[in-house]
């Protein structure tokens, strides 16, 4: 069985898209990955073709736009010069393109079409993005969703191709984690070494709250309590204006750092090895890589009432849960972690063995192959 397998923002998305490669493989498929420009392997057993430059930072959108329809134009050279089994993408940047192209090569190609869905609608959801969801997923023969809610979701959005969904969660991230000694670490980044330290960390967008992770900071440090907060991440589509003003108009410097900016692989260990508890105040999600990442360090988490995050995070067991979008609960969740201090380690370590026993990639790929691939 011949996959290839497509991810236009693999320089974000790799701790998906290479485990499952490999995984796919072991479970016996013949694996290509199409990716952006991404150079490094990391970890990857499988055959990668560079094409895609979707998340270059210094192409214009015309360029892009070119560029995507070119990457297009020779995906399907490979699909007519190689005999591919399976093709499996996860993203729609431009939703247009992509149903152009894969419904050509569903009618040409005798494709089965497998479509991992990490956004059910994009958060910058243009005029034609549902229309053309709709068409592309009434093109899949398999559509393979990582949460029960996004479940419920897909089907209330898109009840002609519910009959067609599969939950498999997004695998663990434990390959890509590199303990760090936590003064090191803290050494590092140059953070204060005796307080707790919160920590959020990943792409910034208004759906993430951060500015309601900032006001529950406000209110923490109008209490008295000694502690200090990391946020660590480059913004995406929207910008840190707001919370800077937040910052600037409490004067929290000292109790917060912030690195607003691309964090490289290599740094991503000092961040989660220094922190104590990682903060997730998202107000809308329907699934988090970071959440693995962050019990892979072993570390507990603080997250908002999404059931994308219920499902892993347990009350005084792995971390702590706070109503969505409520500043005071979130405080009171900040302080609950202060008090218990010393349980936070036994915490994180419940959350890793969770993940480890639950989120192995090669169980996960072969429920792919078996029930996507060769349905």
């Amino acid at each position: 069985m011949k996959v290839l397998l497509i991810d236009q923002i693999a320089k974000v998305n790799y701790k998906y898209t290479y485990p499952l490669a490999n995984g796919l493989k072991a479970a016996g498929a013949d694996v290509t990955v199409v990716v952006d420009q991404k150079k490094e392997k990391d970890k990857c057993l499988c055959n990668v073709v560079n094409l895609y430059n979707t998340d270059e930072k210094n192409i214009g959108k015309i360029k892009k736009l070119f560029n995507y329809i070119d990457s297009y134009t020779k995906i399907e050279k490979m699909l007519k010069d190689d005999h591919y089994d399976i093709l499996h993408s996860e993203w729609f940047t431009f939703s247009p393109i992509d149903y152009y192209f894969i419904s050509k090569f569903k009618r040409l190609y005798n494709i089965r079409y497998v479509s991992t869905v990490h956004d059910i609608l994009p958060f910058n959801q243009k005029l034609y993005d549902y229309k053309y969801h709709k068409k592309l997923y009434s093109l899949a023969d398999s559509i393979i969703l990582q949460a029960p809610e996004n479940m419920n979701r897909f089907a209330s959005l898109f009840p002609e191709s519910k009959a067609k969904t599969v939950m498999v969660p997004h695998g663990y991230m434990l390959d890509y984690v590199e303990l760090e000694d936590k003064e090191k670490a803290r050494e590092y980044l140059k953070i204060p070494m005796k307080k707790p330290v919160f920590l959020f960390f990943g792409q910034i967008k208004k759906v993430k709250g951060v500015d309601i992770l900032l006001k529950a900071v406000c209110k923490l440090k109008k209490e008295g309590f000694d502690f200090y907060t990391v946020i660590a991440g480059s913004v995406w589509k929207a910008d840190f204006t707001e919370c800077q003003e937040i910052i600037n108009d409490n004067n929290l410097f000292d109790v917060i750092k912030t690195d607003i900016k691309y964090i490289p692989d290599d740094e991503v260990k000092f961040y989660f090895s220094a922190a104590d508890v990682c903060v997730l105040p998202y107000t809308d999600i329907y699934q988090s890589g970071v959440i693995q990442l962050a019990y892979g360090y072993r570390k507990p988490v603080i997250a908002s009432s999404l059931p994308a995050f219920t499902q892993f995070v347990k009350e005084n067991e792995t971390g702590f849960v706070f109503e969505t979008g409520d500043v005071d609960a979130l405080c009171q969740k900040l302080k609950a972690a202060i008090s218990m201090q010393p349980e936070l380690e036994a915490m994180g370590m419940r959350g890793y063995t969770l993940i480890k026993n639950t989120l192995n990639w090669n169980d996960l790929a072969k429920r792919i192959v078996e029930e996507c691939y060769k349905c």
